[in-house]
């Protein structure tokens, strides 16, 4: 909920921006760069640092959960 809230809030905001400033926005070249590889770089990292937990044999399903018996 608090993720819509910040999502709906940030939205409103940059439309309120673009009201005021109807020109186009020109990023810099860096800044477009940083938008577009950062969320990808931040993901690799994630798996990265969470792959060595799976690879000790931990896993994420628990060992009481329903097993279809044959």
């Amino acid at each position: 909920m608090v993720m819509w809230c910040l999502a709906l809030m940030i939205s409103a905001g940059l439309h309120w921006w673009g009201l005021q400033r109807p020109e186009a926005l020109q990023p810099s070249w860096s800044l477009a760069l940083l938008l577009v590889f950062s969320p990808a770089a931040v993901l690799a990292a994630w798996l990265l640092v969470t792959s060595p937990q799976d690879a000790a044999g931990e896993t994420r399903e628990s060992e009481e959960s329903d097993q279809e018996t044959h």
